[in-house]
């Protein structure tokens, strides 16, 4: 066994094709197919079941995926630890984010100044959320996130440095009977069109969270990762749905301000914040990306890193 089969292992996990695993491995078809039964005879265990249409993982297959992750990984962050001892930060930074426009935090312009400042290292940003975020930050798939959940909401082994909260609020249309009343329960939107946020999201969990504390049911029509989509099709009289408050104040309009209503539960709240493994990524490109974030928050103290890696060499 050896680093080439675990990439190439990883490769089919997240293509679940392998004409389009071996054209991201750089490697023929039928030489994947060679190096994956091998790795499969040396191991004594199928790892995927392939059939002319799908591919998909064994059991034995998403155990072998899961720690190939992390060594790869490991041997990633080494040989960037090693080439930034002689010179500028480098290596990759795999970055997860709800959304890059949320929160107190200005993401965009903290990825544009990370990437000037450490221009060596490869930035790659994806929209995992939620419990999907969290589960890449524990298998090695990301080294930084920003999410929407609370730190209670989080599996073991993940730091959570809070950026932000803000009150859910409901919204509904033009003609509907609550518009203008201002504040409304829960329970309220029971026997309505309920417009969700998708399975797994963060906004998903607080939603859920905020519907069990009042008791109340939803019945919900739709599940969209986009909670300015939910806030669009409640204003357009769709359904009804509950968002983040600086979600429904950039969609609806402001001489249409009473359609979005206040719930009357001071704990419906969507947090926004900072989560790696804990302890902190030991990557000179995670450290670097952490120290630059944790420095824009006021109040916030520094997770234990290591001095600057490479800081002052940084091109």
């Amino acid at each position: 066994m050896d680093l080439r089969q675990m990439e190439y292992a990883v490769a089919i996990a997240d293509e679940l094709n392998f004409t389009r695993a071996a054209a991201r491995c750089r490697i023929g078809q039928s030489g994947l197919s060679h190096q994956v039964t091998q790795l499969e005879r040396e191991l004594g265990a199928r790892l995927f079941e392939r059939t002319s249409r799908s591919v998909r993982l064994t059991p034995s297959g998403q155990t072998f995926v899961a720690c190939a992750r992390r060594v790869l990984t490991a041997v990633q962050e080494m040989q960037a630890e090693i080439a930034s001892l002689d010179g500028p930060v480098r290596g990759r930074l795999r970055v997860g984010s709800v959304t890059l426009t949320a929160g107190n935090i200005d993401q965009l312009g903290l990825l544009r100044e990370y990437q000037e400042a450490y221009p060596a290292v490869e930035v790659t940003v994806s929209d995992a959320d939620g419990v999907e975020s969290a589960a890449q930050l524990l298998t090695g798939e990301l080294e930084i996130a920003v999410i929407a959940l609370h730190e209670h909401q989080l599996p073991a082994g993940i730091a959570h440095h809070l950026l932000s909260l803000v009150p859910l609020v409901a919204v509904v249309g033009r003609q509907h009977r609550l518009r203008g009343t201002g504040v409304t329960h829960l329970g309220d939107l029971a026997d309505e069109r309920f417009l969700d946020c998708g399975p797994d999201t963060g906004l998903r969990a607080q939603v859920d969270a905020a519907f069990e504390r009042a008791r109340a049911r939803r019945r919900g029509v739709c599940a969209l990762r986009s909670a300015g989509d939910l806030a669009s099709l409640a204003f357009e009289g769709i359904g009804v749905t509950v968002v983040p408050r600086p979600v429904a104040d950039a969609i609806v309009p402001a001489d249409h301000a009473d359609c979005v209503l206040r719930l009357d539960d001071p704990q419906a709240l969507q947090p926004l914040a900072l989560a790696h493994r804990d302890p902190a990524p030991t990557s000179p490109a995670a450290q670097a990306f952490l120290r630059l974030a944790l420095a824009r928050l006021p109040g916030q103290g520094l997770p234990a890193l290591d001095a600057d890696p490479g800081g002052a060499a940084a091109e």
